[in-house]
């Protein structure tokens, strides 16, 4: 095996060859010439036994053997990364930048009100967002693909620090409008009016699930990927929803969506802010940690939709 001190440039085209999908667009972004990185990565793949790129006109793709250096090159970038982070952490100014999950719902009610605040007074530190359900946020912080995820239910994995923030309730909704037409007859209103629903969801699931139990069951059901789109017709006055609480009165006058009948089943959720172990504690991990705590144990308990049987669940 070569001396890798001598293959320090050759991996560094390789990275960016990859990154980009061709030697074209690569050696223009590194502003080298193409032949010389294609003489380059070749003498890589030489060096190390194993061709790395599949090339066509088309451009370039990796070889499985290309996928496991350009990990491994990803990860010793992560770690130097966070190396100059903790170096950074030693000054008392909080800077850096962070990525942080959230299904976007959630994000929709919790981030507004704490953003704009918490960027003007710690101007040095900057967060990315990403979205994506709560499974999937808690993997990408799993993975370190993420700095901290703000997720419902999380999986409490041993290499994460779990902090609870705050409840939240998912029951059935309707718009008071539609509720009065029937009467505040909830069986009539299940009975006729159709159920609007992510069919995803463990807490949907649940849901539906417990009034079938009971010989309830819906004529029709309106199945959507958006909690949104359901909140929005629901609104509408299309039918009844199973929704989060909190989402469902978020940006809503109050008394427009209600609970639909409090004898119904509910389903209770945690949110938490999940983050690794091993995440560096820089200055600015610091504070990011500490505000989103903080802006989460202030928001209010979820709206008082009325009681019902309680399950925790995932979403």
């Amino acid at each position: 095996m070569a001396d890798l001190d001598l293959l320090a440039a050759p991996l560094r085209y390789f990275q960016r060859v990859a990154e980009h999908g061709s030697f074209t667009a690569a050696a223009r972004a590194m502003s080298v010439s193409q032949p010389s990185l294609s003489v380059a990565v070749r003498k890589l793949e030489e060096a190390l036994g194993a061709a790395l790129l599949h090339r066509s006109r088309q451009g370039v793709s990796l070889t499985r053997a290309g996928e496991i250096l350009l990990e491994h090159m990803r990860q010793a970038d992560r770690t130097l990364e966070a190396a100059r982070d903790e170096l950074l952490a030693l000054s008392t100014e909080p800077r850096g930048t962070f990525s942080l999950g959230a299904h976007e719902s959630l994000a929709g009610y919790v981030l507004p009100g704490f953003m704009a605040r918490f960027f003007e007074r710690y101007p040095e530190v900057h967060i990315t967002l990403h979205n994506g359900n709560s499974r999937h946020v808690e993997t990408g912080v799993i993975e370190r693909r993420l700095d901290l995820g703000l997720v419902v239910n999380p999986t409490r994995h041993p290499d994460c620090v779990v902090t609870e923030l705050f409840e939240d309730r998912v029951g059935f909704v309707v718009s008071a409008a539609l509720k009065r037409r029937f009467g505040g007859d909830a069986r009539a209103l299940l009975a006729e009016a159709p159920w609007i629903s992510v069919p995803e969801l463990q807490q949907t699931q649940y849901l539906v699930g417990a009034l079938a139990a009971d010989g309830v069951t819906p004529t029709s059901h309106l199945t959507c990927s958006s909690m949104e789109l359901v909140k929005s017709l629901v609104l509408d006055g299309v039918g009844v929803g199973v929704l989060p609480y909190r989402v469902a009165a978020h940006g809503v006058s109050a008394g427009r969506l209600v609970a639909l009948d409090p004898k119904l089943p509910v389903f209770d959720d945690v949110i938490s802010l999940v983050r690794r172990y091993d995440l560096p504690m820089t200055a600015g991990a610091r504070v990011l940690l500490d505000e989103l705590k903080a802006h989460g144990n202030s928001l209010p308990r979820a709206p008082a939709l009325l009681e019902g049987k309680r399950k925790r669940g995932k979403r």
